[in-house]
């Protein structure tokens, strides 16, 4: 390796932890700041915590934008974004993605209706003004806001360095550590039932971002990662029953999928 690449590889590894350290802490920063002004000065009402949701999840993005030049010097944003969807997109990937997801969603309440002894249409909220604002606030929220960061920039830089599968499941790990201070100021557990959802939540979204990270691979279209965030968030607004109940079911179907993409990127590899 000439000493050109060895600085190059250097500056790239120095690259990737900035953009991580800077993503972890403007999101705590932000999480703090906004969270106090929602609670405080406008009384923290459902309508304005989501608010605050969507503008904290675009986290990744914000520093994606703010690192933009020392991470692509010879680029401009539009080019990255233009090359991020140029890539002809995998139906086939996209309809899989979503049956599958469909099927863990409506197995997970199916399973908790059985926990719980009540129906299962009764843990579901589908009204339209339900609907809508789940489509408006998870497409905005991590679907729109995260991806540029996680998947456009982190993913195939780790790639670069550790390959494919090692490559998605650390940043499927960063992604869901990324998620901490939520843990602790948005979901209202507390002693067991809060170790239980962390540990439940981990197992489901660093899961799920190793599907992505495989998914991704095959179509690198930033639809693709987008479209899978999306298909996780939107299913999860229209339950309303309990958040560790719904996530537990998740990790292990989850868990069971990602292992179905491991081997697909396998034998996939192979042929």
């Amino acid at each position: 390796m000439r000493l050109g690449d060895t600085i190059a590889s250097g500056k790239t590894k120095n690259y990737i932890i900035q953009y991580v350290i800077c993503t972890y802490g403007l999101f705590v920063l932000l999480m703090f700041t906004l969270g106090g002004i929602a609670t405080v000065l406008l009384h923290g009402t459902p309508l304005v915590m989501r608010w605050l949701i969507a503008i904290t999840a675009w986290t990744p993005t914000y520093v994606f934008l703010i690192m933009f030049k020392k991470l692509y010097p010879n680029r401009t944003v539009k080019d990255f974004y233009k090359k991020a969807f140029s890539k002809k997109l995998n139906i086939r990937l996209l309809t899989t993605t979503a049956l599958i997801q469909i099927f863990i969603f409506i197995a997970s309440v199916f399973l908790v209706s059985i926990q719980k002894g009540v129906s299962t249409i009764s843990l579901l909220d589908l009204s339209f003004p339900t609907v809508i604002s789940a489509l408006f606030f998870t497409l905005i929220q991590g679907a729109l806001g995260e991806e540029s960061g996680w998947r456009g920039y982190l993913l195939p830089a780790v790639e670069e360095k550790s390959g494919v599968v090692k490559g998605s499941l650390i940043v499927a790990l960063i992604w869901s550590f990324w998620h901490t201070p939520i843990w602790f100021l948005g979901t209202g557990y507390s002693g067991a039932a809060l170790v239980k959802y962390i540990i439940v939540f981990v197992i489901c979204i660093t899961s799920l971002g190793f599907i992505i990270g495989i998914s991704y691979h095959h179509c690198k279209n930033l639809f693709v990662p987008i479209w899978i965030h999306f298909m996780l968030n939107f299913f999860g607004e229209t339950f309303t029953g309990s958040r560790v109940d719904l996530v537990t079911w998740y990790a292990v179907f989850y868990f069971i999928a990602a292992l179905g993409f491991f081997l697909w990127h396998k034998i996939t590899l192979k042929k």
